[in-house]
């Protein structure tokens, strides 16, 4: 294949594979699984996308070593990031044969194919193509053609999912979409468009009682609604500007925000250590017994360097609730979502790379990028969406630290250094 030709194909190649993913990851959250042929079409089009996407990667290396002409620096680049892919594709192989789940493949390889496009390019591709999704299943749902499912609250089933399993779906689609705006957006909204987003918010709430998505998206909408007001803005920057070269309480914000994941893990274990204690009951109880479950998946599964092949039962496209509670057992929180189904390794390299993304933001002074990825970390604390493609986008901004040549390098590189040298030293 010319080179020209690999380079022009690379792009598209990428796009065409992670659009039939999402479109495919997406419907399956939805009342579409209920239908006839459906499911199935769903799981050929992710294996579909999965094996454009290993195609594209593997151009991708291919077109790496045409461009090594012999030179010793591109070769090592070259040998130390096919060493990192076998290493990583050697664990997510591991932990999916470990959990019996496939979508920790489908993800590390849709991130390897994303290496060379632009986060911010597949960003707003991603948007648009949540907005249509999201219309679509609502469409779908008000015209009867997929179950609109109504929940309890109360005694009363006022609660409806809008074609998706469950009422808290639309909203972290919401929360994810509302993200990907403010990210794109060169320049802050008017106040006018900020207030048309929190109408659709709180249409969202009436119709689906999803108190946490209304309270996340909220704020999140409120910060905006600051940051749009034009005679705010150039004093707000200023003092943000001030606050950060402060010597030490910069330093102190800029890697307390980007180490969030951590310190709210060290929470966590913290309300694990005193289950029985004032804040563990009232953080459980304020938080609609999350923390109850996490414990209990810890207590019952256990923490495993690979991971546990655990059957989750939730309440995704059921209304038996009465049925359901009897043997409940899914855990929202991400973090322990993540510690309990793919082990102590995944979770580990999760919370570098997020640490790793944070700081690089901090680096660069875009404190406003900082903050809308520090509250996907908030968020997660109690909507298991941190590892979910269809939902968190932002997990492409880790492309960089998964497709660059690391440490290997240099290990290769000294070691080709002392094989030569060592003839002359003997």
């Amino acid at each position: 294949m010319k080179k020209w030709n690999r380079e022009a194909l690379a792009e598209p190649l990428f796009f065409f594979a992670y659009v039939v993913f999402m479109v495919a990851t997406v419907l399956q959250t939805t009342m579409y699984t209920e239908m006839r042929y459906f499911p199935q079409l769903f799981i050929a089009m992710r294996y579909f996308a999965f094996i454009v996407a290993a195609v594209k990667v593997l151009l991708d290396l291919y077109g790496d070593l045409r461009k090594v002409n012999g030179q010793r620096e591109k070769m090592m680049d070259w040998v130390s990031v096919v060493i990192k892919y076998v290493l990583m594709s050697a664990l997510v192989v591991a932990v999916s044969v470990t959990a019996d789940e496939r979508s920790l493949a489908f993800l590390l390889v849709i991130l390897l194919a994303a290496r060379g496009v632009m986060a911010n390019k597949i960003f707003r591709v991603t948007l648009w193509m949540q907005v249509f999704l999201a219309a679509f299943v609502f469409l779908s749902a008000a015209v009867g053609f997929i179950i609109d499912l109504r929940f309890e609250r109360g005694g009363i089933f006022n609660r409806h999912a809008l074609g998706y399993w469950f009422p808290s779906y639309i909203m972290s689609y919401y929360f994810f979409v509302l993200l990907l705006l403010f990210w794109t957006r060169k320049k802050p909204m008017k106040p006018t468009s900020v207030a048309l987003l929190e109408g659709l918010n709180l249409l969202l709430y009436l119709l689906t009682d999803a108190r946490l998505g209304l309270m996340v998206n909220t704020f999140l909408i409120a910060v905006e609604f600051i940051r749009s007001v034009e005679k705010w803005r150039a004093p707000l920057h200023r003092l943000a500007d001030k606050v950060m070269a402060v010597p030490v309480l910069g330093k102190v914000i800029q890697w307390g925000w980007a180490l969030l994941p951590e310190l709210l893990c060290a929470y966590i274990a913290l309300l694990f250590k005193f289950p029985i204690s004032g804040i563990a009951q009232k953080t459980d109880y304020l938080l609609s017994n999350r923390i109850y479950y996490a414990y209990v998946g810890i207590q019952k599964y256990g923490i495993h360097l690979l991971g546990n092949n655990i059957e989750w039962i939730g309440y995704g496209a059921r209304t038996d609730m009465s049925e359901i509670e009897k043997t409940y057992n899914f855990v929202d929180c991400a973090y322990v979502y993540i510690l309990l189904y793919f082990g102590v390794l995944v979770f580990l390299g999760m919370l570098f790379a997020m640490f790793w993304v944070s700081a690089r933001l901090g680096r660069k002074g875009e404190y406003h990028k900082c903050f809308l990825y520090g509250i996907i970390f908030v968020y997660c604390f109690v909507e298991p969406r941190l590892l979910e493609l269809n939902m968190n986008t932002f997990l492409f901004l880790t492309v960089p630290l998964l497709t660059r040549p690391s440490f290997l390098r240099r290990y290769l590189s000294a070691r080709s250094r002392n094989r030569t040298l060592s003839p002359s030293q003997s």
